[in-house]
């Protein structure tokens, strides 16, 4: 199957195969966890977007926009939004990915790399016919 991935005109996407290291892992005794085949190959299983810069966000508990507060670092604008409220932070993906007929893309968070306090949500992407952008959520 081919990607074709077309970025945004005066936009920047950082793209990069999926990382088999998890911290998690790497603090096993012994780095055990990676003796186990089938969570490295998750792990590095497709690619990941990264975030432009870094920033804090903090939810409520409230299903307003507003119950999100994003804080970009300093000098930087925030790479996520409060688009749907319901503590749902949003992310949107500057470029159109194009698939073979017949290949749908499913965006994901990385694999075994939990995060606290917030879980990607999986989606998708009928990037075999649909010539738009899509968010992360």
């Amino acid at each position: 199957m081919k990607l074709r991935v077309y970025v945004l005109e005066d936009q920047r996407l950082d793209l990069r195969p999926a990382s088999v290291d998890r911290a998690w892992m790497d603090a096993t005794p012994e780095r055990f966890a990676y003796r186990c085949l089938p969570l490295n190959i998750a792990n590095a299983h497709g690619w990941e977007l990264l975030c432009p810069s870094a920033f804090t966000a903090s939810w409520s508990g409230g299903a307003a926009l507003n119950s999100i507060t994003i804080a970009p670092d300093p000098t930087t604008q925030s790479p996520a939004v409060s688009h749907f409220g319901s503590g749902v932070l949003t992310f949107h993906v500057p470029c159109v990915f194009r698939t073979e007929q017949g290949f749908d893309l499913m965006v994901q968070g990385p694999m075994n790399s939990p995060k606290d306090g917030i879980s990607a949500l999986s989606a998708i992407i009928e990037t075999d016919w649909a010539p738009y952008t899509f968010t992360m959520n």
